[in-house]
């Protein structure tokens, strides 16, 4: 299941041959929060000896504030396993980093092993999808999140490795394509700094792909086609151990060299969205949507006109899903980011645009789901006299 620690307590007589092996959680490891503001944690592993009882608390690393950045526990009781085999799940308060120590004990009450892992998170789980934009595209060079509280998964491409594992978001990101900057680690940071719990985010976007092609594969799975093979994996085997919070779309733009109504971007973009709820078993799955629909060279070959034109139509389509598609919600516009947050290529984003991605895809993710409480209304007054 994941990276796997080992220690062992040298109590009782006991030696290294007793030792407590975990399979999860592991580092970096995000856990999405519910309502209440918590997540369960899933803990799995072994011991060399039968164990009567396992017990788990976390506690917040140093310089987090308890209370803010999440609360430390006591010990609790998580399983009582009788076998060598052992899992369970511990409530967290949403926030970390946490260590995450685990003890095993037997009937008499002796801890027999203890081990712990390190920069387990309760927070925010997203995954990112669409074209260029999505992936590592932009800049000159890979960029990182300034706070280490910014995850992503291991590094693969289209088949999930064997086990699951999660480290710090240091462009590139996988199985996201192309080994420039993302967008991603930018969102990451501010997103930390307004909610303060980690955030994870999984990119999977393929670049060169449109809405059309990423509906045919998310229909046909044998088609051979990359778009969505990537995404479709991380839906059915990563998020379902981690939570997730929304799906972010960047993927609007490639659709202009087509020039669909806005009828047909609506119809291809709703049937993808209903794959991706039946491939992640989330029937409600949510769906923030960026509007961008800029490419200069595309222009150049048909001139402004039909540009805006076919523009309009993807707009008006994207907004047509947004309309009509249950939880579905504003992503950013980016098509007023002009040449000064564009790479030499004139469509690509440079570190300027990076910046600017991150503050309104974090913008907008807020206000789709941690919206400001609305003022209460104000009774009416005394009548002037």
């Amino acid at each position: 299941m994941g990276l796997i620690a080992t220690a062992c307590l040298l109590a009782g007589g006991l030696n290294a041959a007793d030792a407590l092996s975990l399979s999860s959680p592991m580092p970096y490891a995000v856990f999405q929060r519910s309502l209440s503001n918590t997540a369960r944690i899933p803990i799995a592993g072994s011991a060399a000896a039968v164990v009567a009882r396992v017990e788990a608390k976390v506690t917040l690393a140093p310089d987090y504030r308890d209370g803010i950045d999440g609360r430390s526990s006591d010990f609790v009781e998580i399983a009582r396993p009788g076998t060598r085999e052992f899992h369970g799940s511990l409530e967290a308060a949403a926030g970390g980093w946490y260590t995450v120590t685990v003890r095993t004990l037997d009937a008499a009450g002796t801890v027999l092993g203890e081990t712990s892992i390190a920069k387990v998170g309760v927070g925010e789980v997203f995954v990112a999808a669409g074209h260029s934009f999505c992936s590592n595209f932009q800049g000159d060079h890979p960029g990182k999140a300034e706070d280490d509280r910014v995850a992503t998964c291991i590094d693969w491409t289209n088949t999930p490795p064997a086990q699951l594992g999660f480290r710090h978001a240091e462009d590139p990101l996988r199985p996201g394509d192309a080994r420039r900057a993302s967008a991603w680690p930018a969102v990451g940071d501010v997103l930390v700094r307004q909610l303060h719990v980690p955030v994870l985010i999984i990119s999977t976007g393929i670049g060169g792909t449109t809405v059309e092609r990423w509906r045919q594969v998310a229909e046909n799975p044998v088609s051979g086609d990359s778009s969505y093979v990537a995404c479709r994996a991380t839906l059915q085997h990563w998020t379902p151990y981690t939570g997730l919070r929304a799906l972010l779309w960047f993927g609007n733009e490639n659709d202009l060299n087509q020039g669909p109504s806005a009828e047909v971007f609506s119809d291809n973009f709703t049937r993808l969205i209903a794959r991706t709820r039946i491939d992640s078993g989330i029937p409600d799955l949510p769906w923030l949507i960026a509007f961008d629909a800029y490419d200069p060279g595309v222009a150049e070959k048909i001139g402004p006109r039909e540009m805006q034109r076919r523009k309009e139509r993807i707009d008006r389509g994207a907004q047509r899903v947004l309309e009509t598609v249950p939880f579905t919600y504003d992503g950013p516009q980016t098509d007023d980011l002009g040449p000064e947050f564009r790479r030499s290529d004139g469509d690509h984003f440079n570190e300027a645009g990076v910046r600017q991605l991150g503050i309104r895809f974090a913008r907008q993710i807020t206000r789709a789901f941690f919206p400001t409480p609305i003022p209460p209304p104000q009774a009416p007054r005394a009548m002037p006299r």
